[in-house]
């Protein structure tokens, strides 16, 4: 565990392949600090040390699970990432999930990548 970011769980045979600062939109009102990390497997969100002890959730699903990689336009939503344009996951349960990072373009990319690698 960092001072202040949280260290992944990994399966035995997982290594972390890429990461990325991120804040996670985890409710209408609040979007979440942390890292996204990339394994062979699976696609991984902790929260950094505050917003974990804050109630901020980790988050992971298979890269299987991964239906789509877009954009998600900003709508004006203060306290959720939503005044920019955000990292749109669609998964096969019909969630979504929406991430705020830099250089989107290229964090599109590199999951795209991974998801038809998987």
């Amino acid at each position: 565990m960092g001072i202040w970011l949280r260290s992944p769980t990994l399966a035995g045979s997982e290594t972390v392949t890429w990461k990325h600062f991120a804040n996670h939109s985890q409710s209408r009102n609040r979007a979440i600090g942390g890292r996204l990390y990339l394994t062979q497997t699976r696609l991984l969100f902790e929260p950094n040390q505050l917003d974990g002890a804050t109630g901020g959730r980790s988050w992971h699903a298979p890269l299987g699970a991964i239906r789509a990689v877009g954009v998600q336009p900003a709508d004006g939503s203060l306290f959720n990432g939503g005044l920019r344009k955000r990292l749109r996951l669609e998964l096969s349960d019909g969630s979504v999930e929406l991430f705020v990072v830099n250089k989107l373009d290229e964090v599109l990319g590199v999951l795209q990548q991974a998801i038809r690698g998987a």
